[in-house]
């Protein structure tokens, strides 16, 4: 049975973007009033917001010209063959991918969740390694580096022997 990639199949659930529900208050109290109160701003510099990886933001990181933008990146860089080439069995495999965009768009920390081997993971890293830079996050009005996830989802089909 000869294997085949017939596409790597970037579905629109691709493009979805899963992130961790957390939360942190940045509100600070008033010590030197008489009567404590709560401020809603935060300091010019925050050394905590420095270093900070943000799992929820204001404004998500985002591939510069947008989704479609990303999808055709992902299109014509993606070597959807690769499982094929390494002889993976028949079937659809979901990869996932973490990684950071930092304050400046540059992708960092990359990371598989997935396991499924056959080189996909391993392919989904080259192409963000060689991804251009991307719009930084947006918390509270300041860039931040933030973690974002990417789904590929990858089809492998059995190829039917032609008759001549």
């Amino acid at each position: 049975m000869i294997l085949r990639k017939k596409i790597a199949t970037l579905m629109c659930s691709s493009l979805i973007l899963i992130f961790s529900a957390f939360s942190r208050s940045h509100h600070a109290v008033n010590t030197t009033s008489p009567v404590n109160s709560i401020r809603d701003t935060i300091p010019e510099k925050d050394s905590v917001d420095e270093t900070r990886v943000f799992d929820k933001v204001d404004i998500e990181a985002s591939f510069r010209g947008g989704d479609k933008a990303w999808l055709k990146f992902l299109e014509s860089n993606l070597d959807g063959s690769v499982a094929t080439k390494k002889k993976a069995p028949e079937g659809y495999y979901t990869v996932l991918i973490q990684f950071v965009v930092d304050k400046e768009g540059s992708i960092t920390d990359i990371r598989p969740l997935t396991n499924h081997g056959y080189g996909m993971e391993e392919e989904v890293i080259r192409l963000l390694k060689i991804a251009p830079h991307w719009k930084p996050a947006i918390q509270n009005g300041r860039p931040v580096k933030a973690y974002r996830r990417q789904p590929v989802t990858f089809v492998v089909e059995e190829r039917k022997k032609r008759r001549n």
